[in-house]
Parts: C-alpha cells; sequence; structure tokens
C-alpha cells in the first residue's frame, strides 16, 4: 500500500473540509505509510500494538456447548434487532467515544475482508460479549472485541478468541493477527495467552483538524 504524493492528499483535505468536515482521521496505519502525513499537518490519536498467532494445527479448545459462542445470522443485524441493540451497546461501554462502532461502521467492518463470522456470547439469552473475526487468503483478522462490564473476568472473552481462532482456522488461515490499544492490558493479556506475540511494527490511527 502507497499514498498518494502531497499534492494529491491536499487536494483531498481541502475537499474534505469544503465538504464541512472538521475533523479527518485514518485508518490504522504502519509509522511507514503515517510519515508523510505528519507534514501535512496529522498527529497521533492512537497507538495500537499489532499481535500475530500462527496456527498451524487446528486450535483445540475446550468451550462447555453451554457457553460456547454462537454465530450471529446477516438477517438478524437489522438496525432495529435486539442482538444489534446489545452488540452496539456493548461496544459502546467497551470503547470511549470516538473510538466506539455504530450499526454502519460495524457493517461496514465485516465486509472489510473477503468473509467475516460475528460471533457472540450469551448469558441467559442475554448478549455478554462479541467478537468479529475476518479472513482474507491465509490471514485471519480478529477485527473486533467486546465484553460487557459485568461480564468481565468470567472467562467470556477467552471463549470468544477461541472461538475466533478456530473459525480463522476453518477457513483456512495459517496466521491470525489482531491490533488493540498499546494501553490496553486486559486485552493484551487474553491475548497472549493464546500465543499472540507482537509483530516487527505497531500502528498508528492518525488526526488532522
Amino acid at each position: 500500500m502507497t499514498l498518494p504524493d502531497d499534492v494529491v492528499l491536499e487536494q483531498w483535505l481541502s475537499t474534505a473540509h469544503q465538504w464541512g468536515y472538521n475533523r479527518i482521521r485514518t485508518s490504522a496505519l504502519t509509522p511507514s505509510l503515517a510519515a508523510p502525513l505528519y507534514d501535512l499537518g496529522f498527529q497521533t490519536a492512537q497507538h495500537l500494538s499489532l499481535l500475530s498467532v500462527a496456527h498451524a494445527d487446528k486450535p483445540r479448545f475446550n468451550i462447555p456447548k453451554d457457553v460456547a459462542p454462537k454465530p450471529v445470522r446477516a438477517a438478524r443485524l437489522s438496525r432495529t434487532s435486539t442482538v444489534m441493540s446489545d452488540i452496539i451497546a456493548i461496544d459502546q461501554e467497551s470503547f470511549p467515544s470516538p473510538w466506539h462502532l455504530d450499526a454502519d461502521a460495524l457493517r461496514e467492518a465485516m465486509r472489510a475482508t473477503r468473509t467475516s463470522r460475528l460471533l457472540v456470547s450469551r448469558h441467559n439469552s442475554r448478549v455478554d460479549g462479541f467478537v468479529l473475526v475476518g479472513a482474507t487468503g491465509s490471514t485471519g483478522f480478529l477485527q473486533r472485541l467486546a465484553v460487557r462490564p459485568t461480564a468481565r473476568r468470567t472467562g467470556t472473552a477467552t471463549r470468544l478468541v477461541a472461538a475466533a481462532l478456530q473459525w480463522s482456522f476453518k477457513k483456512g488461515c495459517s496466521t491470525t493477527v489482531v491490533n488493540t490499544e498499546t494501553t490496553n492490558d486486559a486485552a493484551l493479556g487474553v491475548y497472549a495467552s493464546f500465543g499472540f506475540a507482537p509483530m516487527d511494527e505497531g500502528l498508528v490511527v492518525l488526526e488532522c483538524e
């Protein structure tokens, strides 16, 4: 991936401001891709750790059936569906503004990879957590993980990650990657327990006003 030259980028920024946008935010970028943007007034808004795990053999996890995460059918993800409302509420409780997702952003994330699966964990019929995992080629992407605050430290996140890795392997992926904030010790601990290790470079999200 390469960025356009500075002239094109400046035209994009000018057009965005003319359209009424007062803040421009990038997706997660490697430091080398981000470097030219600093000269255009962008600043770092978020530092992310980029982790990966290889799974040449089928991941085997002992997940009891009664608490095993279940896939959500696309037909159940209408804007007004109960499961969509639960997922968005959990995401907003888990990520501060402006980093949480709305329904449109979640659907966009689901389309970011060639194929994807949304899995939810339930307790007493209520959604307590979810994970979005995708796959493109031989690489799986753990795109989003969130657990209701009252369900944390109950094994919910661990079961969701385990189910995501099983799905990734089933789709033919030999590696799964994930990014998370460098200060999110709880998430980093969960990922480390599955063998995720830091890659050579992290990622940054930039903003320009």
